[in-house]
């Protein structure tokens, strides 16, 4: 890939299984020719964002044609092979092993969590008792299936597990007291 003269653009030998070039990067090179024409007598920042761009653009090319391009810079001459991206699947890096387990920070949470749950389960549904009777009953077990999906999905995140266990174990025990409740 080469910059001709009268601002055109060379790509050199094309070859038979080669596909054809995307408009909009047919446009981008004759954009950055017509750019090379007016820029050759300008200063340093424009002869080096004209590097830049022509050399952009030969990765483009390069991609596109699955092949290395020879790329001339239309600044200093110098002829340079621009090689194709690798077209297999992207490489995966292997993330960062976890960290220990934070098992005080976690059961502290989660017993704060199982507290303010099981106290609050406890204290609304004494109220609803009050008011409506055995209708808590209902009303609770609707209370722990609204929950259980939240809590089912939020068992796999790193931190939310805690408070999910505590969550879940707050209603266990705030059952446990209401049920109890009925017998004395």
């Amino acid at each position: 890939m080469e910059l001709a003269s009268g601002g055109r653009v060379l790509l050199g030998e094309r070859r038979a299984g080669d596909p054809p070039l995307p408009s909009d990067l047919e446009d981008a090179l004759r954009e950055w020719a017509a750019f090379a024409v007016t820029v050759s007598a300008g200063g340093p920042t424009e002869r080096d964002l004209l590097q830049r761009r022509g050399r952009q653009l030969a990765v483009r090319v390069a991609d596109t044609l699955g092949r290395p391009v020879a790329y001339t810079d239309p600044v200093t001459g110098r002829v340079e092979s621009v090689p194709a991206a690798p077209s297999g699947p992207i490489p995966r890096i292997d993330p960062d092993p976890p960290g220990p387990t934070p098992w005080a920070t976690g059961l502290a949470v989660s017993a704060f969590t199982a507290v303010l749950v099981a106290i609050g389960d406890i204290a609304l549904s004494r109220a609803f008792a009050d008011a409506f009777g055995l209708l808590w009953v209902p009303a609770n077990v609707l209370v722990a299936l609204g929950l259980t999906p939240s809590l089912h999905l939020l068992r796999q995140v790193p931190f939310w597990r805690w408070p999910a266990a505590g969550a879940a174990v707050g209603l266990a025990a705030a059952w446990v007291v209401l049920l109890l409740g009925l017998l004395g």
